[in-house]
């Protein structure tokens, strides 16, 4: 029922008509007496070596790998955001009051969804990222909202687009008291945790409309490979200076100085932007998965 069936120990139990502690000494059971045999197909000593190296050659604080299956590559985002909630887990369940930031993107949302539930009103969580796309729509990879819903702690969203129309209209929104406002709880966070964007036709500037195409394309043409915060930077990590940074509204991220700030991503097609971010030396830490991780290890030996 468990290992062949799939079904819950609860639904064992039900079925059974045992209690769900007796479940798990029978599941202990068949483990101990060898009916049930575990085997591990991925070599987790290869994602240690790979994070090792990554460490070593960046001079990174943390970096973990997490196994990636090339068949299954739903795996590694599933790992990816394991692995992201182990890290923030170890933040956000202190009782010291804490202000965190979070960027967004698919792996930190997903991050934030693998939680558990923790009351911690004591708390801030402040967004790095505009939350609002030029078309008015929101930012469906905002994860500000879920991990305030999930501990009960002060949210702080910032009312603006990735990228502002003109140099006016990122003045005038920078102005005002809320901006600021939001902006100094952000400079006061312990930790960021932060996606790390690609720059090509599927970039997720792009396709939610925080970016048009004619401004897609102006990137491609500086040769950006990746983005942090909406800050697109080049294969030397070096934030490009074009017309499109100079109307990006997230904090600079020179800003941020020694603190913590944690990148999460995965995934062949972000291994150049990953690397980005390194050479950088933007990232204090990292969580990647072994796909990703294989290619900028090869990049750079």
């Amino acid at each position: 029922m468990s290992y062949v069936g799939g079904m819950t120990q609860d639904e064992i139990a039900t079925q059974l008509g045992v209690s769900r502690p007796g479940v798990q000494r029978l599941l202990a059971l068949a483990r101990q007496e060898g009916l049930v045999k575990v085997h591990i197909d991925h070599p987790i000593s290869t994602c240690m070596a790979l994070g090792s190296a990554l460490r070593e050659r960046f001079q990174l604080p943390s970096c973990d790998v997490v196994p990636a299956d090339t068949q299954a590559p739903e795996s590694g985002a599933y790992y990816l955001a394991v692995a992201g909630a182990e890290r923030i887990a170890r933040l956000v369940e202190r009782s010291e009051p804490l202000t965190l930031s979070l960027g967004t993107g698919r792996s930190v949302r997903a991050a934030v969804e693998a939680l558990s539930r923790v009351e911690r009103p004591q708390h801030r969580f402040v967004s790095l990222v505009g939350n609002v796309a030029r078309d008015g729509s929101a930012n469906r990879y905002d994860a500000v909202m879920v991990l305030a819903d999930k501990t009960g702690g002060e949210r702080f969203l910032l009312p603006a687009p990735v990228v502002a129309e003109s140099l006016a209209e990122k003045e005038a929104m920078l102005s005002q008291r809320l901006f600021k406002a939001i902006a100094d709880v952000a400079r006061e966070s312990e930790a960021a945790f932060i996606g790390i964007g690609r720059i090509d036709r599927q970039a997720t500037l792009f396709q939610d409309h925080f970016i048009s195409e004619s401004e897609l394309d102006e990137l491609l043409g500086r040769e950006a490979v990746g983005e942090l915060l909406g800050w697109p930077l080049n294969r030397r990590g070096e934030v490009i200076d074009c017309s499109i940074t100079r109307r990006v509204t997230s904090l600079p991220l020179e800003r941020f100085g020694k603190r913590l700030m944690v990148g999460l991503a995965g995934g062949r097609d972000k291994a150049p932007a990953i690397l980005a971010a390194l050479r950088g030396g933007w990232l204090k830490g990292l969580i990647t998965e072994e796909i990703a991780a294989r290619h900028i290890v090869a990049a750079i030996e």
